[in-house]
């Protein structure tokens, strides 16, 4: 045999011991099976929130001070509540002359169309009653005047009342001043007659909130926020320190949240404003008297 058969045969084997190698598995290498994916889970989306509710605060300086302003702050920091508030120091339903608060209320509702209006007035009525023109009508004290001022608490209420929407009428909270209490008793009286013979108002009563167990005017309280018991009032044991303001706007907003239909989603505190200077609280101190 020549050397180049001789070559020919000895490729002709190699290449057939190759091939023979190659056809057999590999343990090792074996691939796996391709799967298929797995299908999607569709992650059902949030319930959308519910519609946003108005509340609308309505009253003389104790709305327009650190009361009003921290039940503003607690009732915006809830995700379903929007809250508006207008307050005028030294005002009430006695004098129109001064600051008629008939037209404004209209006008406030007309413009927030509020779910739920709280008011609180009747600190500086205890005078005689004016036209809006300023004439006196009935002097305080006079038989008459009773009944003058229940009219305009009926015709107060109704001039901010719509169908579908509440009326939240806080009580005049005890003060601890005795001769001014006699005016008070007989002013909230009145107030609470009219609000409990409407349907669409309730009569918040504030007395469990600022008298002891013996029905003392309450001097301090615990308040959240502060580390001891702190004084609710300023010197003229009517409007409120700051700590009494948020005092009082921490009884007030879960009753407003009740008559909204909700509950509290989350803690909301309320940041205290500033201390008010010292000539602004000599102004929120003096008498309204006209």
């Amino acid at each position: 045999m020549s050397t180049c058969s001789l070559r020919a045969l000895l490729l002709l084997a190699s290449l057939s011991t190759a091939a023979h190698a190659a056809s057999e598995a590999v343990p090792g290498l074996t691939a796996s099976p391709v799967l298929p994916a797995a299908p999607t889970q569709e992650v059902a989306p949030a319930p959308a929130p519910g519609p946003r509710r108005t509340v609308l605060l309505l009253g003389d300086s104790l709305i327009a001070t650190g009361f009003g302003e921290y039940l503003q702050t607690q009732l915006a920091a809830h995700p379903r509540i929007r809250c508006e508030r207008r307050a005028k120091s030294s005002t009430g339903l006695s004098r129109p002359d001064f600051f008629d608060w008939l037209e404004v209320g209209q006008q406030e509702v007309q413009l927030h169309q509020p779910d739920v209006v709280v008011v609180i007035l009747g600190g500086n009525d205890g005078q005689a009653l004016h036209t809006k023109v300023g004439q006196a009508t009935v002097a305080w004290g006079k038989p008459d005047w009773e009944e003058g001022y229940r009219q305009r608490v009926q015709e107060f209420t109704t001039a901010i009342s719509a169908p579908g929407r509440k009326i939240i009428w806080l009580e005049l909270p005890a003060t601890g001043r005795p001769r001014f209490e006699q005016k008070l008793t007989l002013i909230r009286g009145l107030q609470r007659e009219v609000i409990a013979a409407r349907e669409d108002s309730v009569h918040l009563d504030t007395r469990p909130f600022f008298t002891d167990a013996r029905g003392k005017a309450l001097h301090k309280a615990a308040v959240e926020g502060f580390r001891k018991p702190m004084r609710l009032r300023m010197t003229d044991g009517v409007h409120f320190t700051v700590a009494g303001g948020r005092y009082f706007a921490n009884k007030v907003y879960p009753e407003v949240l009740g008559v909204l239909g909700l509950e509290p989603e989350q803690k909301h505190t309320a940041v205290p404003p500033a201390a008010p200077a010292k000539g602004r609280q000599a102004r929120a101190a003096a008498s309204p008297s006209r």
